[in-house]
């Protein structure tokens, strides 16, 4: 009887893994392509989003708190202003005053001559010691309610100071102390057919520095001393003072 023999058992590998096949060496290929940035990247039509909400009420004393502060900063800002704002300009004298005549200049004159050129007596004398800054001499037209024409004058002497002013005002005032010639008397062009004016309707005033001299006559009818209605002229003439004086002649 044979002996049974198996078969010798060979041993089972696993087969060889699989290897790709030999490619020549050379740089490494990129998988994906690279990016080229934009020259003009794209923006976005919506805003920014803003922080997160902080989840925190204020509260009523936070309200106050910030509108104390803002009052704080208004106050400030508000004396601030005022210290820095330009001052007004002082007027250089006060405002006209109305008048009850209509008084129709018919000539002015600047005191080129001065003050004691102008004067006789006392009042020249006067202008001696203490001559004027600036004289203005002029003559006014008008008409009272009965229909009388009225001339009047009205010169304008600016002294340097308000004491020399009330000084001179009150030396012409006075009775004999001579005056101031208005345009009439001092033989001015076209005066000759104008009414003398002989102080018989006189009138004066002082506005600080500057003296005011007025004076009044009829056209058409005698003079009488002291008239109630001229009197009342030179007084409301007054009050053409400090325009007179300021007004640039043409």
């Amino acid at each position: 009887m044979h002996s049974q023999t198996n078969p010798p058992v060979h041993s089972q590998t696993n087969p060889p893994a699989y290897q790709q096949p030999y490619q020549q060496a050379g740089p490494p290929q990129p998988t994906n392509p690279p990016v080229r940035p934009s020259a003009n990247p794209a923006t976005s039509r919506q805003p920014a989003p803003g922080p997160p909400p902080s989840g925190k009420r204020i509260t009523p004393m936070g309200w106050l708190a910030r509108g104390a502060g803002l009052f704080a900063i208004s106050v400030v800002s508000g004396l601030v202003w005022l210290a820095v704002k330009p001052e007004p300009p002082e007027p250089e004298g006060p405002p006209p005053l109305a008048v009850k005549y209509d008084f129709k200049p018919i000539r002015r004159e600047e005191g080129f001559r001065g003050c004691q050129n102008v004067s006789d007596y006392k009042v020249q004398q006067f202008f001696q010691n203490e001559e004027c800054e600036h004289l203005t001499r002029a003559l006014y037209d008008t008409t009272l309610p009965d229909g009388s024409r009225v001339l009047t004058s009205i010169v304008t002497v600016l002294m340097p100071d308000a004491d020399s002013a009330r000084r001179l005002d009150e030396l012409l005032t006075r009775d004999n102390t001579g005056n101031i010639r208005d345009l009439v008397d001092d033989g001015s062009n076209d005066t000759k057919d104008l009414p003398d004016l002989v102080d018989k309707a006189y009138a004066s005033g002082r506005q600080d520095r500057l003296v005011v001299i007025g004076d009044s006559a009829y056209y058409d009818k005698e003079t009488p001393k002291n008239d109630l209605a001229l009197l009342d002229v030179s007084e409301e003439a007054l009050k053409l003072g400090w325009p007179q004086d300021q007004q640039k002649p043409g």
